[in-house]
């Protein structure tokens, strides 16, 4: 897999960083083969349990059922300044680092996107520009690569009305199902 789109008039990509597996705030292995991208790692966890368990997604390189989607969940941003605005290049460095990480993970088949920003962050680090691929939430995109690229709600932290939660949360359910098919494809008994 390579990060960088093949087709098409691209923006280019910020040159890579060195890689190296705790350079960026993320939880589970470089060798998944789903990156969950999101604002904060350790809340997406939290706020996506039961779409994790539903379709078996672990944070294990070594996972104990042969059915399991092994998973990464990493951030969009790196830890920016206080400012109330981050700094063009400080978006630069992080849209780097999701390239280099994009990069490092050789298995990789899918990334999830949670929320514009994460959407916006991917097609940043791929070098498509935003131009080419609105953000769907409930979709499935095959970038031009060949990388699979589900868009998601963002699950924010503060409260939001009931029904804007169920919402998303629908949408996430009725996601589950796509990307256990992308990542698990059944073979058709009669046309093989």
């Amino acid at each position: 897999m390579t990060a960088l789109a093949s087709t098409g008039p691209t923006a280019s990509p910020p040159p890579p960083l060195p890689a190296s597996e705790g350079a960026r705030s993320g939880i589970g292995p470089l060798s998944a083969e789903m990156l969950i991208v999101c604002l904060d790692p350790e809340d997406a966890m939290e706020t996506l349990g039961s779409f994790l368990r539903t379709n078996n997604i672990v944070f294990d390189s070594a996972p104990e059922s042969p059915n399991a989607i092994v998973g990464r969940i990493t951030t969009v941003m790196q830890p920016l300044s206080p400012q109330p605005l981050a700094l063009p290049s400080e978006l630069e460095e992080c849209s780097a680092a999701l390239c280099t990480e994009l990069q490092n993970m050789h298995r990789l088949k899918l990334v999830l996107t949670l929320g514009i920003s994460a959407h916006i962050a991917v097609l940043g680090a791929c070098g498509i520009p935003l131009s080419r691929l609105d953000f769907r939430p409930g979709e499935i995109t095959y970038l031009p690569d060949g990388l699979l690229m589900a868009d998601g709600c963002h699950f924010p932290t503060h409260p939001i009305p009931a029904d804007i939660l169920t919402q998303r949360r629908s949408a996430l359910t009725e996601l589950s199902p796509k990307i256990r098919a992308a990542l698990r494809p059944t073979v058709c008994r009669f046309c093989a």
